[in-house]
């Protein structure tokens, strides 16, 4: 469920990006034009049709507070934009972090939230958090276990596995999420599966080029993050202690 961190000897190269990550996530948060985070969604999916978003975008997977995430690098799409302002993160994620899955994003939980219990589609990858600020009244569920994740100090976990979150604190929490391939497969068995991923996707933009006029419930996560990426005007939801606060 949670990983020990003696299995994980490259935890310490990642905690020593902390400083500089915290810092580029700081600066955009100054720069007073919005930082490009956005409402996290989920397709619409049977059981779910009570949690449609109120703007038609998707499912929300928080019954309380707000959960805006910043993808830098989802199923091997770059976002380009978004990855012009975190130069030194990507060196990061491609520097410390272990055969990296080519998903990585920040995460920020607004205080009061509460992330609805679920689980990931697959154990084929782990989690890798890097906790950067506002964890004070977070705590995570996995499974039967309780985390509550320190700023600066990373740790892995099957995503598979249910799990929730709450965040009870007073200033919004953000995590450097970054996925990993289980270390567990060997490297043909990776390559095997990043093929079938390939072919997946490419099989799926294929369909949505074709099918321009498909109901709601049919759209696909990249189709709502495309239509949630404006959604968020400014950073008046990203909550910061006084001292912190570049603005």
């Amino acid at each position: 469920q949670v990983g020990h961190r003696d299995e994980m000897p490259w935890l310490p190269a990642v905690e020593a990006r902390y400083s500089e990550i915290l810092a580029e996530l700081l600066a955009a948060r100054g720069r007073g034009q919005g930082s490009s985070f956005q409402p996290y969604r989920d397709p619409m999916s049977k059981g779910s049709e009570d949690r449609v978003a109120a703007d038609g975008i998707g499912v929300e997977a928080v019954d309380r507070g707000a959960w805006n995430v910043l993808y830098l690098l989802l199923n091997h799409r770059r976002f380009e934009e978004n990855c012009s302002q975190f130069p030194a993160t990507l060196r990061a994620i491609e520097e410390a972090f272990p055969r990296q899955y080519s998903h990585a994003f920040f995460s920020a939980l607004t205080p009061g939230s509460h992330i609805l219990k679920h689980c990931g589609p697959s154990n084929r990858m782990l989690r890798a958090w890097l906790p950067l600020c506002g964890l004070d009244g977070f705590r995570l569920r996995v499974g039967d276990t309780i985390v509550e994740p320190k700023a600066g100090q990373a740790f892995v976990w099957d995503h598979s596995f249910e799990h929730e979150a709450w965040h009870e604190g007073t200033e919004t929490r953000v995590v450097l999420i970054v996925d990993i391939w289980h270390p567990d497969l060997s490297e043909p068995e990776v390559k095997f599966l990043r093929t079938l991923q390939n072919c997946r996707l490419r099989a799926g933009r294929v369909l949505a080029e074709h099918c321009e006029s498909r109901d709601p419930q049919d759209a696909t996560y990249f189709d709502i993050i495309e239509r949630a990426r404006h959604l968020l005007t400014d950073d008046d939801w990203w909550v910061l202690n006084a001292e912190r606060d570049p603005t």
